[in-house]
């Protein structure tokens, strides 16, 4: 069956886009594309899938059809070696309720149904197995937590710490015979190697960490003690399949918390690992607690964060480093290879992003890489036990679906796009890549909608990157663009367009409160755009993202800053979001008023009422900026309904939504035209 392109991959009707073949070098990627080896397995070229959570095994952790197809993927899309995600050792470790599991002799067949589809499409696999430690969670598990020590996490994401139980030397024995167990049953399956996880903060990582490790037995105290069960696991998986089968450790440079590993003792700890018969270190940074650089770092954090991990290691091992971390473009991964900053690249949101990112840097088509923009949607709905999500592909954790889908055929119609916003473009170009011919009506002088915005104020320049790559889709897929243009009734009359898909986002709305109509009260998205200038003493009404983007702005510009929020601020962000803007506002002194309601604007003035009814007057105030939220543009909706033509609603105008869910709802409303 005809296997119709992705919306991730973009392509148009005959037009492909295959892995580069064994030994293939592209041009200007000569150490990406190059084979590499860890221990006795060699790999095509230099690009590692990193284990990453995908939420789709069962309750149970049996692997499920959207998990082999998930990995499939990334490796039809030219990875050399994937790393399947975070696998459990036994039932007490176990984090999320969709935790691939490897406990049990019967979670062998399924596993092996990934090993052999990411085998068939001519790439390596591995597989990561972990314990969870104090960072499990007991309604997941089912008891309480183990650790190497009774300290709790100080934030574990998904549910509140709790003191965990210290383990003993005996149970320390028992959890290396279960990874012992485990990596038998993933040579079993037919995996090429396996992961230790030993970053992050889970079990592993905290024994080799001062902070959670508090024990003063031969498995706590200086490094060499720490890293004991560390080492133990190695040298008992090798005993027992031989020291041919390759052992990938992953670990932490740093912890980036007060008392957590540091560089200096990561480096002697994986020079023990190397020594106990490790085939690669894979170097990584952070753990739930750590800001901000976090486990998944946002945009605030520079790319390539932790490279400097991995060339510290390059000084000290023999032994093949890979290294992670925001690293999220061909020539950045070139760069560190070219450098010797390490020796392999591991990628995961990148990855998410676009299966696909090695085949086409591999073509020379490094343009039409869907970009990973670190907004960190990913991993706030794996957060929420609701598998992945990603801004720029919405094909991401549901490729089956998809898949059958594309396979339908379509026969070419013409559609209308209406509104050039993220969900509008999204449509035109999934609708275009299906062989539509597709006419987008923008009424402003730019396609964009609120990402022209969104990228302007501090630490948000890489949502640029999205904006960019769909403008690029727009113009190589042939869809007509009709800028200045508000598409009526009469507009459709004269194209005489098959299926019409509304995308005409929302318009900023006022707050019901006297004085709003003043004229030193402004629009934030007015601010950001530099269309307002501020006076010196600004007060922000609205504690959501955009009201933290204009308060962070205008701090930064040297203004005193207020801001007024109805409930606890950044209800809706990110983790790394909030844990961005939380540190902003402390570091710029950005007053912030919880859970208080304006009840007047003056001149000068704001009265607001705290949670405490003790009514308080802002003084001195130059400016007022609104940033109260949207509501939906629907002035042409029952004009254009009653037409005849199918409608769709997609994005704003549909209600508030975020890019990501805005990008799904524009794809699969062209996918099913």
């Amino acid at each position: 069956m005809r296997r119709e392109p992705s919306p991730a991959t973009r392509l148009k009707r005959g037009d492909t886009v295959s892995p580069a073949p064994a030994g293939h070098r592209a041009s200007g990627f000569t150490h990406l594309f190059s084979p590499g080896r860890v221990g006795t397995l060699e790999v095509k070229n230099r690009l590692v899938f990193a284990a990453t959570s995908s939420e789709l095994a069962d309750h149970d952790g049996f692997v499920t059809d959207d998990m082999v197809e998930f990995y499939a993927e990334r490796a039809r899309g030219g990875t050399g070696l994937l790393i399947v995600e975070a696998t459990y050792v036994e039932q007490e470790g176990k984090r999320l309720h969709h935790n691939a599991m490897l406990h049990d002799d019967r979670h062998v067949p399924g596993m092996r149904r990934i090993a052999e589809a990411v085998h068939a499409a001519g790439a390596r696999i591995a597989i990561q197995l972990n314990h969870g430690g104090r960072e499990s969670i007991p309604e997941v598990s089912g008891s309480v937590p183990l650790a190497p020590s009774p300290v709790p996490s100080r934030f574990t994401a998904v549910g509140e710490p709790v003191v965990p139980k210290e383990l003993d030397v005996a149970a320390i024995q028992r959890i290396i015979r279960r990874y012992v167990e485990a990596a038998l049953r993933a040579r079993q399956a037919g995996f090429d190697a396996v992961e230790l996880h030993g970053a992050h903060g889970y079990l592993i990582g905290q024994f080799v960490s001062p902070e959670a490790n508090r024990r003063e037995d031969e498995y706590g105290g200086d490094t060499r003690r720490r890293a004991r069960l560390f080492v133990e696991l190695v040298q008992g998986i090798k005993k027992e399949l031989g020291g041919e089968f390759p052992i990938i450790c992953r670990m932490n440079g740093s912890d980036h918390i007060p008392g957590g590993l540091e560089l200096d003792e990561a480096v002697e700890i994986a020079a023990l690992l190397e020594t106990a018969g490790a085939d690669s270190v894979s170097i990584s940074g952070g753990i739930h607690a750590s800001r901000p650089y976090m486990i998944v770092p946002g945009m605030s954090v520079p790319r390539g964060c932790y490279v400097p991990y991995g060339e510290a290691l390059k000084a000290r091992l023999g032994i093949p480093v890979m290294t992670v971390g925001r690293i999220n473009t061909p020539e950045l991964a070139e760069e560190i290879l070219a450098k010797g900053q390490a020796d392999f690249i591991c990628l995961s949101r990148a990855l998410l992003a676009d299966p696909f990112f090695p085949a086409k840097a591999a073509a020379g088509l490094v343009e039409r890489i869907a970009p990973c923009i670190a907004c960190n949607e990913c991993l706030a709905t794996i957060h929420r036990h609701k598998g992945i999500a990603c801004t720029v592909n919405p094909m991401v954790s549901r490729e089956l679906e998809f898949k059958h889908l594309l396979a339908r055929e379509a026969p070419p119609r013409r559609v209308a796009v209406v509104g050039g916003g993220v969900a509008g473009m999204s449509a035109a170009v999934t609708a275009a890549s299906r062989g539509h011919e597709v006419h987008l009506f923008e009424r402003d002088g730019a396609l964009g909608g609120q990402l022209l915005l969104a990228y302007l104020p501090p630490h948000r320049e890489e949502l640029e990157n999205a904006l960019r790559y769909f403008e690029r889709e727009v113009k190589r897929l042939g869809v007509t663009v009709h800028l200045n243009r508000l598409f009526t009734p009469e507009d459709a009359r004269e194209l005489k367009p098959d299926a019409i898909i509304l995308a005409t986002g929302a318009e900023s709305r006022k707050p019901d409160v006297p004085g709003v109509g003043l004229p030193h009260v402004i629009m934030g998205w007015r601010v950001i755009a530099g269309l307002e200038e501020t006076g010196r003493n600004c007060v922000i009404i609205g504690g959501g993202l955009v009201g933290m983007e204009v308060a962070d702005y205008l701090a930064h510009r040297g203004k005193r800053v207020i801001m007024i929020a109805r409930s606890a601020p950044l209800k809706k962000a990110v983790h790394a979001d909030r844990v961005y803007f939380l540190d902003r506002i402390r570091d710029l002194g950005i007053e912030v008023l919880t859970h208080t309601t304006v009840r007047e604007i003056g001149p000068d003035t704001v009265e607001v009422e705290p949670p405490n009814g003790w009514r308080r007057v802002l003084k001195d105030v130059d400016s007022v900026i609104l940033c109260t939220g949207y509501g939906p543009r629907t002035e042409h909706h029952e004009a254009l309904t009653a037409l005849g033509v199918p409608v769709q609603l997609v994005g704003d105008v549909l209600g508030s939504r975020k890019f990501f869910e805005a990008i799904e709802e524009g794809a699969l409303a062209a996918i099913t035209l």
